[in-house]
């Protein structure tokens, strides 16, 4: 069993390369302590090893517009507004956007705090009868 953070990171890294590999173009389902099986198509799963590659290795994990649309749940132009209106910070590598998977992490906790706020303000202002 691995001890250190980078050794589960590792071992973590190698199970993801293996039930890539296993998947091919159909996806797998995911399995993490007793949790339930999550079903991840096959470009989600890299990007899932790709970051936890990146932990393993003690780097920051870098994802392009694409993956980290993905991750958000926006479009990528949408995103790359958010990049350009530096809202999201990036590094850009020739044509590429890169974004730090950190960055992303921080700025979808920023914007579900930000959700809640307004969905705690819509039901005050419904209870108080000024919807």
């Amino acid at each position: 069993m691995p001890n250190t953070r980078s050794e589960r990171f590792a071992a973590l890294d190698a199970q993801l390369e293996v039930a890539l590999r296993a998947a091919g173009s159909q996806g797998t389902a995911v399995t993490v302590g007793g949790g339930e099986p999550v079903d991840l198509p096959p470009d989600t799963l890299k990007t899932l090893r790709k970051v936890v590659h990146g932990l393993a290795s003690g780097t920051e994990p870098m994802l392009t517009t694409t993956e980290a649309a993905d991750f958000l749940g926006v479009s990528r132009p949408y995103l790359t507004r958010l990049l350009k209106a530096g809202r999201i910070p990036y590094r850009k590598t020739g044509n590429r956007h890169l974004v730090p998977a950190t960055a992303l992490r921080e700025f979808k906790t920023r914007r579900d705090r930000q959700f809640d706020q307004l969905d705690r303000l819509a039901a005050a202002e419904e209870d108080l009868g000024l919807r």
